[in-house]
């Protein structure tokens, strides 16, 4: 699969390449990777239906954001089939709000789908709390 230059064929190439055009602002770039009826949940406990809402929702966190990284790490894939794959992620970002350092972390679940032969992330789940028990 062709996007915007780049050959993306594993669900874990579309994630980091979601990731890249986040930290890039490039918000029709990220929209592309995003499926259509998508539900996102973030850690702040916004809730976003659908792609407008998503494009809206990111647009204000680009606009709001100045400075900013975000970063997926110790991403693990439960589920990785032909159709459906399945992660989880520690997450962490870092930029200015109104000239103010402001950070952020959690954990999240991503949920893609191959939607004719692409990868498109169908849900997003961020939230706030441990990644492992601390006595793993």
């Amino acid at each position: 699969m062709l996007m915007r230059g780049k050959v993306v064929q594993t669900p874990a190439e579309m994630k980091r390449e979601l990731v890249r055009r986040m930290n890039a602002k490039d918000l029709s770039g990220t929209m592309e990777l995003i499926a259509d009826d998508a539900v996102y949940f973030w850690s702040n406990g916004v809730a976003l239906f659908g792609k407008p809402a998503i494009a809206e929702g990111m647009r204000a966190n680009f606009d709001g954001i100045q400075n900013d990284t975000y970063e997926t790490l110790d991403v693990t894939w439960l589920i990785d089939t032909p159709d459906v794959a399945v992660c989880v992620f520690r997450f962490r970002w870092e930029g200015e709000i109104g000239g103010a350092p402001a950070a952020g972390r959690g954990r999240g679940a991503s949920v893609l789908k191959r939607i004719d032969g692409a990868w498109r992330t169908v849900h997003e789940n961020l939230s706030q709390g441990e990644w492992k028990s601390r006595t793993e």
